[in-house]
């Protein structure tokens, strides 16, 4: 296995400059293929990359990451410290059906959706342990029952540790009261217990449908963040932002001004928490919203971070390399445990721009810096960032690009995984021959 790198060692933005510790620091920028001369076959989509950095993991339709047969999508995994590709949608019976990966912090434990696995009916999720090979069925009950109307399709989160997963679902046969609604719902795959994520104060369900994105865990799998249709508060309005402690059975809203300000008046969606907890970032609509409240709509990004700690919320600025017109623009996030937020933003019309482009913000640094740039450091001609991530400490960040003019030798007319690593999080394993000329 190895990394095709359309540039070698290359400091890809300003921004990621301001990351580096020391000054010699680099980042390494690639795209993923099974191996040297070899361009994955199919499409690659849905990347998650661990809270160390070092593990990367994705949906894939290609047969030629391990030389399998499986005609559909595989949960595939690539270590990048030692180049080794595996995948965890397999047991006894060969590679089945895998969807949204996500990985723990040390790359054992991987956790997807599946469909039309003997585990249950419709989508269920299951967790593979890559160390023992064993897999197990996250989505059911105490007495390991199946969701019975199965899960919602779109996403799964998982602790650093592999222990806490939470997914969406309206199944009744939980042991929680989804009323039939979909709720968010967490499985302590050590305990088996199940906890109703999306409660309200006296500990009933929203009565809502609740939305669960990528990144919605903290690390240590004590707090989630999920949007819901009705309010947990009363007030709160219609299609917020919130954090749920599952330890202190507590709530807080996220899409807010302030330690108690006023919540958004338009409606917010794909939020993310960063490992440690501290950081949330979500999207919401500017005008009627909080970019109203803050008096900054001109200039909003649609996207905004919210420190739990200080209790403040701010809108991230609009991309300088987009066009003035496209406010509110830019919606997925991921975010690092230091406040920097990769996002996907919508990209005006143009012979050399797409639909979504990825764009990273340090705190502090103003304007969003272009990180899914082509060879000539200019807006690629595909679409990047339906899916990124980005792990604890800011240090690696991944995205999936259709672009062929990222990397010069992008042949194989399908989404690729594109990362960007700082050689620090890395051994010289896979980068030691090939990179630097």
């Amino acid at each position: 296995m190895t990394i095709r790198l359309p540039v070698s060692y290359l400091l890809i933005v300003p921004a990621l400059a301001m990351l580096c510790a020391p000054a010699s620091a680099q980042f390494i920028y690639g795209r993923l293929i099974p191996d040297i001369n070899l361009e994955a076959n199919g499409a690659s989509t849905a990347v998650d990359v661990s809270a160390d950095g070092r593990t990367v993991v994705f949906a894939s339709t290609a047969q030629n990451w391990v030389g399998d047969a499986y005609n559909g999508t595989r949960a595939v995994v690539v270590d990048l410290d030692t180049g080794l590709i595996d995948v965890a949608s397999t047991d006894g019976t060969g590679v089945f059906r895998g969807e949204h990966p996500v990985v723990s912090d040390d790359g054992r434990f991987v956790t997807f959706l599946t469909y039309g696995h003997p585990s249950g009916p419709g989508w269920q999720v299951l967790r593979k342990d890559r160390q023992t090979a064993q897999v197990l069925l996250a989505s059911s009950n105490v007495i390991g029952q199946a969701a019975q109307n199965g899960t919602d399709d779109d996403t799964v989160s998982m602790s650093t540790d592999g222990r806490y997963v939470v997914f969406a679902s309206a199944s009744t046969n939980l042991g929680v009261a989804t009323g039939g609604n979909t709720e968010i719902i967490q499985k302590d795959m050590l305990a088996g217990t199940v906890e109703l994520v999306t409660a309200k104060p006296d500990g009933s369900a929203s009565g809502g449908n609740c939305s669960l994105y990528p990144h919605a865990l903290s690390g240590d799998g004590r707090l989630v963040t999920f949007t819901c249709s009705q309010d947990l508060f009363p007030g709160a309005g219609w299609g917020q932002t919130y954090v749920r402690d599952v330890v202190n059975n507590t709530s807080e809203l996220i899409s807010r001004v302030g330690a108690s300000g006023a919540s958004s008046t338009a409606a917010t969606a794909r939020s993310a928490i960063s490992a440690n907890g501290r950081y949330v970032s979500f999207q919401s609509r500017c005008y009627g919203g909080l970019g109203a409240v803050n008096g900054d709509c001109i200039n909003n990004s649609g996207v905004y971070l919210r420190d739990r700690q200080t209790q403040t919320t701010i809108p991230i600025p609009r991309p300088a390399d987009l066009d003035a017109s496209y406010t509110e623009s830019c919606r997925d996030t991921a975010v690092s445990d230091l406040g920097t937020v990769i996002m996907a933003c919508n990209a005006p019309a143009g012979p050399s721009a797409s639909k979504y482009v990825v764009f990273l913000y340090v705190p502090g640094q103003g304007a969003p810096e272009l990180l899914s740039s082509n060879n000539a450091g200019e807006m690629p001609n595909g679409q990047s960032g339906y899916s990124l991530a980005v792990n604890a400490n800011g240090l690696s960040m991944a995205f999936e690009s259709t672009a062929n003019d990222i990397d010069p030798g992008d042949g194989n007319s399908a989404s690729d995984i594109f990362v960007l690593v700082h050689q620090s999080l890395l051994s010289d394993t896979i980068f030691a021959d090939g990179f630097e000329n």
